[in-house]
């Protein structure tokens, strides 16, 4: 069964975990989490989902829509077609900043993500989101 978090709820869980990871409980709470681990689309989806959810992403983006930030499939068509795609998505996430979706987001700020969300972290969310549209997941909101 999926539940849905509100935004400040899992914002304040994915905090929650961060900020406590070093259990040994929480590391492999956070290891089960590694999109690679999916061995179907969905389950790649699902992963994916998770791991936003667990470090904050969720709380402005989703997959098709966006709540503050872009949706990511828009963010996948827009990038599609970059061989810098990843650089520079890395660069916004872990630096934070503005004026990239400004008809999007009504010029709001995007947050650094670094060094509160790993930059593997990071990088397994830069690959589901070029992944939307090069390896065809199907348009689901969860």
């Amino acid at each position: 069964m999926k539940s849905r978090f509100s935004a400040p709820l899992v914002f304040a869980l994915s905090l929650a975990l961060t900020a406590c990871s070093d259990s040994e409980s929480d590391k492999k709470i956070i290891a089960s989490l590694t999109n690679e681990k999916a061995g179907t689309v969905w389950q790649y989806y699902d992963k994916s989902v998770e791991l936003a959810q667990m470090n904050g992403c969720w709380a402005c983006h989703r997959v098709e829509r966006g709540v503050v930030g872009p949706g990511w499939r828009a963010v996948s068509e827009r990038y599609k077609d970059d061989p810098n795609a990843r650089e520079w998505l890395l660069y916004k996430i872990k630096n934070g900043g503005k004026g990239n979706w400004t008809k999007t987001t009504s010029d709001a700020f995007m947050p650094p993500y670094s060094p509160r969300v790993s930059d593997e972290h990071i990088k397994q969310l830069i690959e589901f989101i070029l992944s939307l549209e090069k390896e065809g997941i199907p348009r689901w909101e969860k």
